[in-house]
């Protein structure tokens, strides 16, 4: 059994960051949440931190969250600092590099127990401008009479 800790994880691809203001995720949990990208050779050393999983580039995977109020029902905040640790309130783009600060502990519950992982922090190092997917959106459509064209928007 490994001891409660603090640590850093160091020079990851951040993706997925709502690390500004929690969501309610699929599952109905409302929680910050980052997924952080790194090649095959450190799964060993991701394992650690939660369950991790291959990308379709070939690349390794995990999730960290962390809940939008703790136990005490206080609400929880992200630290997010730049490279020089100034505070950020830019939108994290996918593809920005960065380190991590993360909380583990062991629990053990109605006979099951594992390992936690929580986000406590994010330092951005190389920032990807943040764009939301707007770049998708339906062609307009023009109805004239019995012919239907279809005007591409690009």
């Amino acid at each position: 059994i490994m001891a409660n800790s603090t640590s850093i994880i160091r020079d990851v691809t951040l993706n997925f960051a709502k690390v500004y203001k929690s969501e309610v995720n699929p599952f109905g949990k409302d929680q910050f949440d980052i997924q952080l990208e790194f090649g095959k050779e450190r799964a060993a050393e991701m394992s650690q931190y939660g369950k991790i999983r291959a990308l379709p580039n070939g690349n390794m995977a995990l999730n960290l969250s962390r809940p939008a109020k703790n136990n005490k029902g206080q609400k929880a905040k992200i630290r997010v600092v730049d490279s020089e640790k100034n505070e950020m309130t830019d939108g994290i783009g996918n593809g920005s590099t960065g380190n991590v600060m993360v909380y583990s502990y062991d629990w053990n519950v109605a006979g099951k127990s594992g390992r936690k992982t929580i986000l406590i922090a994010v330092q951005v190092t190389n920032l990807v401008e943040y764009n939301p997917e707007a770049t998708v959106d339906f062609d307009l459509v023009v109805v004239e009479g019995d012919n239907t064209e279809v005007a591409q928007d690009f």
